[in-house]
């Protein structure tokens, strides 16, 4: 299963059709200036591209690209009732006939192009972060761990600066995780060998390390980690696997040698050793991923425990009424990406309803000769926020890395440059891709955006960053919804669930440290981020989904 086509000679949002008379869409980043993004080219609808040819303009006409987009008359037309694109039928047949090679070859170049900054403000070493590896043998122990582990599923290749892994004989090796009797016997990493068979795909990360104690050359290290597999059944299902490990070690400094003499796995969760449970829940296939069959293929979801520990309790000091209908969940650490910016154009200019462009760092190749593998994952998690002392709201983003991407010690960081007029931006060329109407949507409007006509063109986002965190353990309470995080329902959403969660219940919230309020977001279950190992996020899926459904959930923070 594979996504529609993709487009990277602007950043768009790809509106197509599932085999209903309904639609899903595709978001890319920009290809202007390779990977470089200004505060204006946070999205643009394709209806802006369509526009020439409603005005009866040609769209080729002065075009130093040549690119033709498409000839179905209306098919992006929005009457603001009906969904965007819901002209479009067929599944895979309309892909198929979507594909335009020019514009695959145009994500081909974005991934060429080299970043003008250096690598220490393009690269995030995921083992020189303090926060998630805090000493120097859980940083060796880590690491040293992450290329055996990688040598074994993606074939890397060695690393003389990084501690060699190896395993005594005589290793003790506790784990829920099934042993093949012909796989090596107390050995991990040729049980992981043996099982990367079974699955169509199996991913490892060592997300971060702890040590809990330590001599002159042993210690116990806690390591953390995530193990996504996808699944041998007819439909694929994506499962993830999170938990913890405690290592012996001996520590060989002079000949950089780091040996694992015991291991022992735990899962998260009340049962740490139930591995049936936990797989259970992740094999059957979901409903939406049937309706958009053909279209993406499943997401890997992020887990969610909701049977607690007293222990996850202790500090909330609350106990769930019968009679509450807010869900309540634990979320162990993840390893996630948090693309942000400053918004002042309030809540009709829907900033929050799609990822902003400068959160990626590649294009995905989706069709053709060149087509790549990705992982979708979900949800997409959305807060909004007062800025003090500022016009405007903070808009965060967090989107959790899936293994196969968190596999690698060194991320790519998308490059922002702030402040600067984008000269391109006045060239004949990009009029020509996009004539400016006073009926077309600005390049910074969303597709969703009811604005009408002589409504004032959005103004740029401000403070736009990105950054990739351990994400810490988090106790949450949520309410199902329909829509999308702007809409004015939402705020009388978030009343009602903290009048039930705190006032009610006697849960306490978590504040943010900067404004002492709650914190709220907005989990996006109808979208998904979509990664690949070599160049990390690059693609994001809104697939449609019925308001009966109430699929999106509205959260607050709650104290653990």
């Amino acid at each position: 299963m594979a996504c529609s086509f993709i487009s990277a000679s602007l950043p768009l949002v790809l509106l197509l059709a599932t085999l209903s008379s309904t639609c899903w869409s595709l978001q890319i980043p920009s290809a202007r200036h390779g990977h470089r993004i200004s505060p204006g080219h946070i999205r643009s609808s394709v209806m802006r591209h369509m526009s020439s040819n409603n005005d009866g303009d040609d769209p080729s006409t002065d075009s130093s690209t040549k690119v033709k987009f498409f000839e179905l008359d209306d098919a992006f037309e929005d009457d603001g009732e009906n969904v965007v694109g819901t002209k479009f039928f067929g599944g895979n047949t309309i892909k198929e006939e979507l594909y335009i090679p020019e514009e695959e070859e145009m994500a081909l170049e974005l991934q060429k192009v080299k970043p003008k900054q250096t690598k220490e403000d393009n690269e995030y070493n995921r083992f020189q972060d303090a926060n998630a590896f805090g000493d120097d043998l859980a940083r060796r122990a880590g690491e040293a761990l992450q290329l055996a582990i990688n040598k074994i599923l993606y074939d890397d290749s060695n690393d003389d600066s990084v501690a060699a892994w190896a395993e005594n004989p005589s290793i003790v090796w506790e784990t829920a995780f099934p042993k093949a009797n012909n796989a090596g016997g107390n050995s991990p990493l040729m049980e992981m060998k043996a099982s990367k068979d079974f699955y169509n795909k199996l991913d490892v990360a060592i997300l971060s390390a702890k040590t809990i104690e330590s001599t002159a050359d042993t210690g116990v290290v806690e390591v953390r980690w995530d193990v996504g597999a996808v699944w041998p059944n007819p439909w694929e299902s994506r499962v993830l696997l999170t938990g913890t490990s405690l290592l012996n070690v001996r520590d060989d400094k002079d000949n950089n040698i780091i040996t694992l003499l015991k291991q022992v796995d735990k899962l998260d969760g009340n049962k740490p050793s139930d591995i049936v449970g936990s797989l259970t829940s992740q094999l059957s296939p979901r409903f939406w991923d049937v309706y958009h069959i053909g279209m993406s293929p499943s997401a890997e979801r992020d887990p969610r425990l909701t049977t607690l520990s007293p222990s996850q309790l202790s500090t909330s000091r609350g106990n769930k009424g019968l009679l509450s209908s807010y869900t309540l969940s634990h979320l162990p650490p993840r390893l996630v990406t948090e693309p942000s910016l400053v918004d002042t154009n309030g809540r009709f200019g829907r900033t929050a309803q799609a990822l902003p462009n400068h959160g990626f760092t590649t294009a995905i190749k989706t069709m053709g000769p060149n087509k790549e593998e990705f992982v979708p994952v979900s949800p997409i998690e959305v807060s909004i926020s007062k800025v003090d002392g500022q016009d405007g709201s903070l808009i965060k983003w967090t989107v959790p890395v899936p293994p196969e991407f968190a596999s690698k010690a060194v991320l790519p960081l998308p490059v922002i440059e702030e402040g600067e007029d984008d000269e391109e931006d006045n060239t004949s060329n990009d009029d020509a891709l996009a004539t400016s109407s006073a009926n077309t949507p600005s390049k910074t409007s969303s597709p969703y955006s009811s604005r009408g006509p002589n409504t004032p063109a959005p103004e740029d986002p401000q403070s736009l960053k990105c950054n990739y965190s351990l994400r810490p353990p988090r106790l949450v309470a949520t309410l199902s919804y329909a829509g999308n995080p702007q809409d004015e329902e939402v705020t009388e959403l978030r009343r009602q669930l903290y009048q039930q969660v705190v006032e009610n219940d006697g849960f306490k919230p978590k504040l943010d440290p900067e404004t002492k309020r709650p914190v709220f977001f907005f989990w996006m279950n109808d979208a998904k981020a979509c990664f690949t190992r070599a160049g990390g996020l690059g693609m994001a899926v809104y697939e449609w989904r019925a308001d009966w459904a109430k699929t999106n959930e509205i959260g607050i923070e709650l104290e653990c």
